[in-house]
């Protein structure tokens, strides 16, 4: 206090009304205050009046205390005891803050301490990228010549810093390279500094790419683009937080996009584990990006909560709505305390009021991320950006559906093109089912080869054509025989064994087991057929915690109930024994768990992971065998049906319970499942109101927009729909509908290929197989069935 102080070289002062309007923001002031800050600090900017500043200045060369407050005194004609009792606290701070230090090292400008050419480790230095106060950012060269990113601690950083470095690395490596930068190396250098390696990504931040695909195209591609960008980011989210990573620091800048479109998030200083123990970790961020429950702690001077994945969900449902609309989701305040408090208080502003009207199908998944309260958005990131994908796809297949419309081909054509596609891949056994998207899994049912089999088999039982059925039997031996790294999973896809399991039919071995015995009994070769049931068993004997149709045990169930009605050996016994056990499961959950309304266990509603597949699953395995039919089930398909949402001519189901009305037309989790639940229900218990709920899910599943062309989500699940009602009532009404949405989904199916690039011509729910199996069954449409779900012909 005695000696010397200077303000360090870089230090500005600068008027709050020459700041950009996001800086500004973050501070509180009026338009004659000043901005006091040192950019490459880790010290807040602090507001100051004018005279502060004034004072300040007489610090830009060494100088005591007392001579700073003699010199500003005379200047401002004011007492100098009266100039230091009202500056002391300023002074103080400043001092605390290292703003004002001794001259010296302290003092000189924050500068990188390596030139290119340099070694860090071995590595070469070819540029400085950020320094700061207590680290550094090299871009560099290894030894094998690849391109690197190290950060390293600065000279006399302290302990700190190494330890922020150590658990940046330790993040880094639980992201496994996947959605942030791989970890190549950690170590310390003989001056103690300690360091991280970490690959190059070449790449923009998240606001500037979006920018440029906006400006780069036309409207409506521009639209796709920006919004097929926000679904990558939160791909790569989900992919964080499921490896047990919360990132603490969600904004534009902390997301980088390369040429191609891959998405990596940076700078994990104030991320940490999810299992973090007991403490708060540090907090940071841009106030834009904050969540409420952050956005309070600082409201009321309080020490803030450690991030969770629920409130990065809020930071991610904020950052999309900046990328998609091109402004904030609320009209921030200058004042810090006010804009605190729309965090905490305000409801997002409406797309249509930013002119994003157009993009109004993907405003109800953002919103749901953005709820005040915690509980109300989704449960887990990976269903925000489940959401958000299912309503991208809606908007996209209107759109391009609309423009497909204008110029209308006769049904016929657009048929046989189609299945003329689907049947020359069909007699190519060498065909590498690739496309231009990530990576699928090249073996499942659902995606790929044992996919083609099921395709090819009741392609063949359509047109009762045994060289087809030959071709089935050679597309299952090569399912059976492949064994390559992405058979059955793909983690480009968040297809993993953490995602779908290890048993399910529609993504594990089992599916090809399933497959080869329904050709063997359609061939009846009773050997083979004993033989493939007997791997089905085999490969389902494992513990399954999740229950839904699709994933879980009830899709084991499900196999099950396809392949008992044509068991005529000793392998029945086994096979009822074990769908006893099964059902028994899912009775036992039904009694233990809430009502439908409420949360539990089980979130969703639908066919594919909801109430809707557990009900129909256990339905159809209780008909196929005769066992008796406990009340329960009945007391759950009335909670079912108190859950829909009356329309003027159908009824929908949201996706979730307790969550937002976000529903969607198709079978995985909208009305077209439905269809098959009441049509079932309908047929065992004689009760009017369950058909009367089937033609209602028929009605909305008919009239929505649909999630593309496919048998999951799209207009080739909902025709299936249409057929079981028609089946069930014999009102060839719905079987008119069904092939309108036939026509659609073909019509649909021959625009993608060069239009999408997530287009899967090769997967039987995703793409044009399950569609082929359509067109070739709809001829003779008493025998048509929902493909691996529905009764088999």
């Amino acid at each position: 206090m005695q000696g010397p102080v200077v303000l360090p070289e870089d230090v500005q002062i600068v008027p709050l009304t020459e700041l950009p309007e996001s800086v500004r923001a973050q501070l509180e002031g009026a338009d004659g205050d000043f901005a006091l800050t040192r950019p490459h600090s880790r010290t807040p900017s602090k507001v100051i009046d004018a005279s502060a500043a004034a004072l300040l200045e007489h610090f830009r060369g060494p100088k005591t205390i007392v001579d700073a407050i003699l010199a500003y005194s005379k200047a401002a004609k004011a007492r100098p005891s009266d100039v230091l009792d009202e500056a002391y606290p300023l002074i103080e701070s400043c001092l605390l803050a290292r703003l004002l230090v001794e001259p010296g090292q302290d003092s000189e400008k924050i500068e990188p301490c390596f030139a290119p050419g340099d070694r860090i480790a071995g590595n070469t230095v070819t540029r400085a990228i950020q320094a700061l106060i207590d680290s550094e950012v090299y871009q560099a060269t290894t030894r094998e010549g690849r391109s690197v990113a190290v950060k390293i601690a600065r000279p006399n950083a302290g302990a700190k810093m190494s330890r922020l470095l150590s658990e940046e690395a330790s993040l880094l490596q639980r992201a496994g390279g996947v959605s942030a930068p791989a970890l190549l190396e950690t170590g310390e250098l003989d001056d103690g500094r300690v360091y991280i390696v970490i690959e190059w990504f070449d790449g923009e931040d998240a606001q500037t790419k979006a920018q440029k695909l906006a400006a780069a195209a036309p409207e409506s591609n521009a639209r796709d683009r920006v919004a097929d960008l926000c679904a990558k980011i939160l791909d790569a989210y989900t992919s964080l937080h499921e490896r047990g990573v919360v990132h603490g620091d969600v904004h534009p800048r902390n997301v980088l996009v390369s040429e191609s479109g891959e998405v990596r998030i940076i700078d994990f200083g104030v991320g940490h584990a999810i299992d973090y123990g007991s403490g708060s970790a540090p907090r940071a961020g841009v106030p834009f990006f904050f969540d409420p429950e952050y956005a309070q702690s600082v409201r009321d001077g309080m020490h803030p909560p450690t991030a969770t994945p629920a409130g990065e969900q809020y930071s991610l449902g904020a950052l999309v709505y900046s990328l998609l609309c091109g402004q904030y989701y609320l009209d921030f305040s200058f004042d810090k305390h006010e804009l605190l408090r729309q965090i905490v208080e305000e409801p997002p502003v409406p797309f249509t009021r930013r002119g994003a009207g157009a993009i109004q199908t993907l405003e109800p998944a953002v919103l749901q991320a953005l709820s005040k309260n915690p509980v109300r958005r989704f449960a887990t990131t990976r269903e925000f950006a489940q959401a958000f994908r299912h309503a991208l796809t809606n908007m996209q297949t209107a759109s391009l559906f609309k423009e497909l419309s204008e110029t209308p081909v006769s049904r016929n054509v657009e048929s046989k093109q189609l299945l003329d596609r689907v049947l020359a891949i069909i007699a190519d056994l060498r065909h590498k089912l690739e496309y231009h998207g990530p990576a699928s899994p090249t073996t499942s049912l659902t995606y790929g080869s044992a996919g083609v089999a099921y395709a090819a088999y009741r392609i063949a039982c359509a047109h009762e054509d045994p060289r087809l059925l030959a071709f089935a039997d050679a597309w299952a031996e090569r399912a059976a025989i492949e064994h390559s790294e992405n058979a059955f999973y793909s983690p480009e896809i968040q297809i993993t064994p953490e995602t779908v399991g290890r048993v399910s039919p529609f993504h594990s071995p089992s599916g090809v087991a399933a497959v080869q015995a329904l050709i063997a009994n359609s061939r009846a070769d009773q050997y083979q057929f004993d033989l493939a049931v007997n791997r089905y068993l085999d490969l389902t004997n494992e513990d399954c915690p999740n229950p839904d149709l699709t994933l879980g045990r009830a899709s084991v169930l499900l196999g099950l109930t396809l392949l008992f009605p044509v068991i005529a050996s000793e392998n029945a016994v086994v096979l009822r024994q074990r769908g006893d056990e099964l059902s028994a499961d899912l009775l036992e959950l039904f009694a233990t768990e809430p009502a439908i309304s409420e949360r539990g266990q089980i979130t969703y509603l639908g066919v594919a992971h909801g109430w809707a597949g557990l009900l129909y699953a256990l339905l159809r395995w209780l008909d196929a065998t005769g066992a008796n039919r406990p009340a329960t089930i009945e007391h759950r398909l009335c909670e079912l049906a108190d859950c829909a949402q009356l329309t003027r001519r159908g009824a929908r189901w949201p996706v979730q319970s307790q969550s937002p009305p976000i529903s969607l037309p198709g079978w995985c989790n909208g009305s077209a499942g439905y269809v098959h639940l009441w049509t079932l229900a309908h047929r065992i218990y004689r009760e009017p109101r369950y058909l009367d709920w089937a033609e209602r899910a028929a009605m909305d599943a008919l009239e929505g927009s649909g999630g593309g062309n496919a048998l999951c989500c799209g207009f080739a699940g909902q025709a299936y729909a249409q057929l079981n009602l028609y089946q069930h009532t014999g009102d060839r009404c719905w079987l008119e509908h069904a092939r309108t949405l036939t026509e659609k989904a073909c019509a649909l199916a021959n625009a993608l290929p060069g239009r999408r690039t997530e287009y899967l011509p090769h997967s039987l729910y995703k793409g044009d197989m399950g569609i082929a199996v359509l067109v070739a069954e709809i001829a003779n449409p008493e025998t048509a069935f929902m493909p691996f779900f529905d009764r088999e012909p």
